[in-house]
């Protein structure tokens, strides 16, 4: 403290946010430091004694089930979460993790060095709503031709997708492992006989690399594209047997959608 003001290290970094479980530290530079203690947000309840109710007590507040899907392929970061989720303030953000985390849906982990700082994760209860979410996702999906033109995209979000529609019926006939190189960066697909895995980052080996970009790979996994075609016109690049491709696509069983 110095002449009664409060001081602070000088080596945060530009835009940092920190959120411990009292205050929210928003850094915008090295000398503006924004420190916000925690809105007292009434506990908002439906007060009854229904699952569905008690559900939405939980995840229904705006940007809740968002940040839970956001975490479905893996832990991230409070900045990364923030760039996954267009249009939600700082603020909004922290409130959710805490009121996420004092439900025990989310925990916090600390990475270790090189990489130091804090990672979200769904702790094994939150892990159950993947299924809900899913079945949610499959039935927005029918929705979907409400939409303005211009809406946002994520690789993570199409992703999850290949999750929503997974036919568990369809089976890899080996154990396989893709890598996807798409528009937002490596995403890893495993699948063994009737079971398959998503996650964010690549894989440490895969059988085949796949690079697009998710529009093409949309286009592909909704049958309006055709993989021949793809690959000889390069919208697709695959670094391996091009039969992988094919696999892939194989396993799911989006929406069939009508070329334009």
């Amino acid at each position: 403290m110095v002449d009664g003001r409060t001081t602070y290290p000088r080596y945060f970094s530009y835009a940092s946010v920190i959120v411990l479980r009292e205050y929210s530290i928003v850094i915008t530079g090295r000398c503006t430091i924004a420190v916000m203690p925690p809105i007292d947000e009434p506990v908002r309840t439906y007060s009854q004694l229904c699952g569905i109710a008690t559900a939405l007590d939980v995840i229904g507040d705006r940007w809740a089930t968002l940040v839970v899907r956001e975490l479905l392929l893996g832990p991230l970061r409070f900045g990364e979460l923030a760039a996954g989720l267009p249009g939600i303030g700082t603020n909004t953000l922290a409130t959710r993790l805490r009121q996420l985390e004092a439900s025990d849906v989310i925990g916090r982990q600390l990475l270790p060095l090189p990489d130091r700082g804090t990672v979200y994760e769904l702790t094994p209860y939150g892990r159950e709503l993947e299924p809900i979410l899913m079945g949610l996702g499959r039935w927005g999906t029918k929705s979907m031709g409400r939409l303005p033109s211009d809406v946002a995209t994520r690789s993570r979000w199409l992703v999850a997708a290949m999750l929503a529609f997974h036919d568990e019926t369809r089976r890899a006939e080996r154990p396989t492992t893709w890598e996807l190189r798409l528009t937002d960066g490596p995403f890893t697909v495993k699948a063994d006989g009737g079971d398959l895995t998503v996650a964010a980052g690549a894989p440490g080996v895969a059988d085949v690399v796949i690079t697009t970009r998710d529009d093409d790979l949309h286009r592909l996994l909704t049958h309006r594209l055709n993989p021949s075609d793809a690959m000889g016109t390069g919208a697709v690049i695959v670094d391996g047997d091009p039969a992988y491709l094919q696999a892939l696509l194989a396993l799911f069983a989006f929406p069939v959608v009508a070329p334009a």
